[in-house]
């Protein structure tokens, strides 16, 4: 195994281990394949199937830019959707059916199944060495991924997210100020980015805020409780109501003490919540299933009136 988890096979056979075993090794699900000649171990693989799922696109996307390391290649670099896994950029909904390589050069640009080739060049600025690999940067990382899709809540997400790792939003409209293909889209969506979302369930919900010209709330605005605590709410119409957005594993990851079960948590947000109602706040909650069946507006068209925020006319 090298150093960055990835197993090959080339170094696997000098080492003594024939195809035989690599071959049981598979069939036994001790290991898997994520690049041609490249495998990684399953035993450390998460147990939700999501996340199981996106390590695997990550690891398919560090054998690929560890492939590159290998052959010395210091032109091409792993890049758009395969580069945000590698660097931690949030994206909604991406597609991980494919790694992406970019070429460095304005040729050899192609497309299959698994792999995207995109030609274009990459100057110095646009690649970091990620632990020896060549990765494109954020800020290049984002510009591709937004010049290449057509949805709002998409573009956002990703313009959020790259603002949220320290991307300047000069660097960003730099990179969006000549004319190419989705440029204008781009720069329109720019607009509406900001660093204070934490995810992208949180971008998606303001994206459907902002496309229906609802009024955009305060993001991460913190209340103090009653007990002491401090309240950090995902967004806050004018200190009258508070919105939360509730992502998959909220009760199982990020709001789990230790010692905890979930029935814990759900008393203690229940508590928090009683506390913000306390302060003559709202308070209104939605999931993913409300954004992806696109409810979330008339959902919110009902409470946020009753607090006194003001919505636009239909």
């Amino acid at each position: 195994m090298d150093r960055h988890g990835i197993i090959w096979r080339d170094d696997a056979l000098d080492s003594g281990i024939s195809d035989v075993q690599i071959a049981k090794a598979i069939n036994d699900n001790r290991i898997e394949v994520v690049a041609r000649g490249a495998y990684a171990p399953t035993s450390d693989l998460p147990a939700d199937p999501g996340e199981a799922f996106r390590e695997r696109y990550r690891r398919r996307s560090l054998a690929a830019a560890a492939g590159l390391a290998r052959t010395g290649d210091e032109v091409r670099a792993v890049s758009h959707q395969s580069a945000a896994a590698l660097l931690g950029l949030g994206l909604l909904m991406p597609n991980r059916r494919a790694v992406h390589i970019t070429t460095g050069r304005n040729s050899g640009g192609n497309a299959f199944p698994s792999r995207v080739i995109h030609a274009s060049r990459l100057a110095d600025d646009d690649v970091v060495d990620l632990g020896g690999l060549r990765v494109t940067g954020p800020a290049r990382t984002a510009v591709d991924i937004a010049l290449t899709e057509t949805d709002f809540a998409r573009i956002l997400a990703v313009f959020d997210s790259a603002l949220r790792m320290g991307v300047s939003r000069e660097e960003l409209e730099s990179r969006l100020s000549g004319p190419r293909r989705g440029v204008a889209r781009a720069r329109y969506v720019l607009a509406f980015a900001d660093g204070l979302s934490d995810n992208p369930g949180e971008s998606w919900g303001r994206a459907q805020m902002i496309e229906a010209e609802f009024p955009i709330p305060i993001l991460q605005a913190v209340h103090h409780l009653e007990d002491g605590h401090r309240a950090i709410c995902d967004y806050d119409w004018e200190g009258r109501v508070v919105g939360e957005f509730d992502g998959h594993g909220k009760y199982l990851r990020e709001e789990l003490r230790s010692g905890e079960d979930v029935a814990d948590v759900v008393l203690r947000e229940k508590e928090r919540e009683n506390q913000l109602r306390d302060l003559d706040l709202g308070v209104v909650r939605w999931g993913w299933e409300r954004l992806k069946q696109r409810t979330l507006i008339p959902y919110l068209s009902k409470r946020l009136p009753i607090f006194g925020i003001a919505l636009p006319s239909a």
